[in-house]
């Protein structure tokens, strides 16, 4: 756990979300966000408000099953944010996918204000790991299913 106050801040409200997303508790995932959030995805048009955000998660975890898992966390405390790795389970046990967020903080109350989310690779139906390649995940201590 980082020493400076807002890196341990910005890291716990991480912490926070990614449970409460393993959780699927969408007020959770709401609490984590400041009015105006804002998330990004790659295959979506944005999702805007802790609510909508929540209920979204919430939804897609609770279709297709899984779990989301923390790999990384990078803290720049000079500009409020934050990049994070993750990983991503499914229902299917073979399947995972890889992914960043780039994690914006509002300064006062340090709330998610907005994340930009970014896959190691566009996801297929065919492919089973979405993940980068040649890449040594588990010699890296990376989650593997």
């Amino acid at each position: 756990m980082p020493t400076n106050p807002v890196a341990r801040q910005i890291q716990q409200v991480i912490g926070a979300y990614f449970e409460a997303c393993m959780a699927q508790d969408a007020g959770a995932i709401a609490a984590c966000f400041a009015p105006d959030a804002v998330h990004y995805l790659p295959h979506l048009p944005p999702l805007r408000g802790g609510a909508v955000i929540g209920n979204a998660i919430v939804h897609d975890t609770r279709n297709r099953g899984g779990a989301y898992f923390i790999d990384r966390i990078v803290t720049d405390v000079e500009q409020y944010a934050a990049a994070v790795e993750w990983s991503r389970t499914f229902d299917r046990s073979d399947w995972i996918l890889r992914g960043l967020e780039y994690c914006a903080f509002d300064p006062a109350s340090l709330l998610l204000r907005e994340i930009r989310g970014y896959y190691a690779s566009a996801p297929h139906a065919d492919v089973t790991r979405h993940e980068l390649l040649g890449f040594d995940y588990a010699k890296r201590g990376y989650r593997l299913p």
